[in-house]
């Protein structure tokens, strides 16, 4: 009989595997904002401190990025991932014991080295289990169901802390890494002997070779302003915008929040699809990347006198910000297969490492346009407009690039 579902069961659990490490990752990325202000007043952390708290992750995932990219080409996902989710498990159980602050950091440490191989090996898990022509919307799924994650990690995550014990809640967590790691083991397939051989005999590995390709090279240009202004909307900035320039209320602003991260899950699929259905990979992410700086610059020049208007053109910006996920499928055309972990490796160290110095950058245009006298809308016109730049910027590089589909 002919399966009636798109895919068969083995590729349906491999699915399912993808989905939770994603969410893994969106949870412990989206708890910062949850957490933080307990341990400011349970440790009288100045803001200096908390904020090395929260992004001592983001820079261990970063500076562990390129080593992992080499590891998962020559050994494969399957051990990588599950030795490194139960680093995840073991750092949030140091989080769990909460007895300093320096036990706090090495905890984050530990958990943002663990999550540092996650989402090339999705990248490799997806191309070797799925067809080449699948790989985006099978991506897009992907984020899309494992944006539960980072839903579990706001308002879930502080239901949960106001009404039980700190060690229990993120012992819980401690516990589902570990049944996600031994669920990881058991279906990620074993043999990938063919691919780990054509690695180590090639010549054409290394990451130099990579970053001598014009079409790649392209890419990471275009990579470069894929996460960062989401994340400094969604993450820093939003919530100031929201409350200060446009005079929402704290739990007015936190539901305009919410809506933002929910319209990246809904993005997710969306993108996802059109990858799979559209004729024109490029054309799709061209205009994307179009309406994107477009609602920038509206929000930058349009007269502001309710908060409708912005709010509907940031759900847009955040929405089209989900190129990415045809960007990788892009990628996954022009890598050769025993390169994908160091290729998938570098689109993803790009684009977080430039979350922080976009966040840095738009909070710098702020206090520069306040120095010289602007109001506070004035400032946020000035730093949108700066951000639609740099996103229009990207698009005009990968715009030479060749389509591949």
């Amino acid at each position: 009989m002919r399966n009636p579902l798109p895919y068969s069961g083995n590729q349906i659990v491999v699915l399912l595997a993808c989905v939770g490490i994603f969410a893994l990752g969106q949870f412990h990325r989206a708890s910062g904002g949850i957490f933080t202000p307990i341990l400011i007043d349970q440790f009288a952390l100045s803001a200096a401190l908390a904020g090395g708290l929260v992004s001592s992750m983001f820079f261990a995932t970063i500076l562990a990025q390129v080593p992992f990219g080499v590891v998962l080409d020559r050994v494969g996902p399957r051990i990588v991932l599950t030795w490194c989710i139960f680093l995840v498990a073991c750092g949030t159980v140091l989080f769990a014991l909460n007895y300093s602050y320096e036990i706090l950091i090495s905890s984050r440490i530990l958990i943002g080295i663990g999550l540092a191989s996650m989402g090339a090996a999705t990248h490799i898990i997806i191309a070797r289990n799925f067809e080449v022509d699948d790989f985006g919307y099978v991506s897009g799924l992907v984020v899309t169901l494992g944006g539960v994650g980072g839903l579990l990690g706001t308002y879930p995550l502080a239901f949960a802390l106001e009404r039980a014990p700190w060690e229990l809640v993120f012992g819980a967590a401690a516990f589902v890494a570990v049944l996600l790691a031994l669920a990881v083991f058991k279906s990620i397939d074993a043999n990938e002997t063919d691919a780990n051989e054509e690695s180590n005999k090639s010549s054409e590995t290394g990451y130099i070779f990579l970053l001598k390709q014009p079409e790649f090279l392209k890419i990471l240009a275009l990579g470069i302003v894929t996460f960062a202004p989401i994340v400094t909307i969604t993450g820093l900035w939003g919530g100031p915008f929201l409350q200060d320039a446009i005079n929402l209320s704290s739990e007015e602003a936190g539901a305009v929040l919410l809506m933002l991260f929910v319209s990246t899950i809904v993005a997710g699929f969306s993108f996802g699809l059109m990858d799979k259905k559209l004729k024109s990979r490029l054309r799709l992410i061209l205009v994307s990347v179009s309406i994107s700086s477009a609602s920038l610059f509206l929000l930058a020049t349009l007269p502001m006198s309710g908060a409708t208007v912005s709010i509907a053109l940031l759900l847009t910006m955040v929405f089209c910000q989900q190129f990415y996920i045809p960007l990788g499928a892009h990628m996954r055309k022009i890598v050769p297969d025993h390169m994908l972990g160091r290729a998938s490796t570098l689109l993803s160290l790009i684009s977080v490492a430039a979350i922080p110095l976009m966040q840095i950058g738009f909070g710098v245009i702020l206090d520069i346009a306040n120095h010289y006298g602007f109001g506070v809308m004035e400032q946020f016109r000035i730093a949108f407009a700066a951000m639609g730049i740099l996103i229009l910027l990207g698009g005009l590089i990968y715009a030479t690039s060749k389509n591949t589909n």
